[in-house]
């Protein structure tokens, strides 16, 4: 009969050997589980720190006419910095970029994602009043967890504001205008902002499309451009057309603007377009 091998039959440097195997096997257990609670709870506070509408956005298309001015020099977005080259814009796909400024027109905001609000539209150009990075949005995942990336902010273009300026904030037209809240502006998705929703149904995005542009009326040069300046359309019907929700005017300064400063403002809006794909 065998006899059996107990722990005194073993050299010691060999049970110190199987002891340290252990020993790191246990310890690079408990790194790697470490590792992976970390990576997950990082990537997980990314994921959870990003509004839904922007971890997953939803085709949108939409106007409103921006006017900001700090200190008595009003933002000029017609400026090259601001303007984007945005091919396929009547497209109804989920554009790569939330907003945008084009066609060398001031004032004229073009939103492409559902849900945006004031406080995200001023981050993206560059004055962040809501929190998280300077330099990002958030997270986009909707292309698949391997691939989601950074909603990187446009650039830091809207100019420096002096200590202890204020904030007023106001809508409305040339007929009309109220003052609105500005944390209201700063948190609520747009179209509730405005109190006007855009005229794209998410069910019917695309047959709405072709009855709100104009066919072949593009401004980016993919079709034959048939963009009309001097319009014979009433105000009503360009606003359709544009699926304008509404016109907002942000004074930064130290004291309310007078009630003639406020309706130069509104007297001043960018004509309507023909086409909304240039508009």
């Amino acid at each position: 009969m065998e006899k059996q091998e107990t722990m005194k039959d073993v050299p010691e440097n060999e049970v110190a050997s199987k002891s340290n195997k252990k020993s790191w096997f246990i310890k690079g257990g408990i790194v790697a589980l470490a590792l992976l609670l970390f990576s997950g709870g990082y990537y997980g506070y990314l994921y959870a720190s990003t509004p839904s509408h922007l971890r997953n956005p939803e085709f949108e298309h939409y106007h409103f006419r921006t006017q900001i001015i700090v200190d008595g020099t009003s933002v000029d977005f017609s400026e090259e910095e601001f303007q984007q080259d945005t091919p396929g814009t009547c497209s109804v796909e989920v554009s790569g970029t939330p907003i945008d400024f084009h066609d060398n027109t001031n004032q004229m905001t073009h939103i492409h994602w559902d849900g945006i609000t004031g406080g995200e539209f001023l981050k993206y150009y560059g004055w962040n009043f809501i929190g998280g990075s300077d330099d990002s949005l958030g997270r986009r995942h909707d292309e698949g967890f391997m691939r989601m990336h950074s909603v990187e902010r446009f650039g830091n273009l809207l100019p420096d504001i002096s200590e202890g300026s204020n904030f007023y904030v106001y809508t409305g037209d040339a007929d009309g205008y109220e003052q609105k809240n500005w944390d209201d502006f700063l948190s609520q998705d747009l179209e509730v902002f405005f109190g006007k929703n855009s005229s794209l149904s998410k069910d019917e995005q695309a047959s709405l499309l072709e009855k709100i542009f104009f066919p072949k009326a593009y401004a980016h040069g993919s079709e034959v451009d048939e963009h009309i300046v001097e319009s014979d359309k009433t105000e009503e019907e360009l606003t359709r057309i544009n699926n304008l929700i509404g016109n907002v005017v942000i004074f930064v300064q130290d004291t309310e603007p007078t009630e003639q400063q406020i309706q130069e403002r509104f007297a001043n809006l960018v004509p309507l377009s023909d086409s909304v794909c240039g508009g």
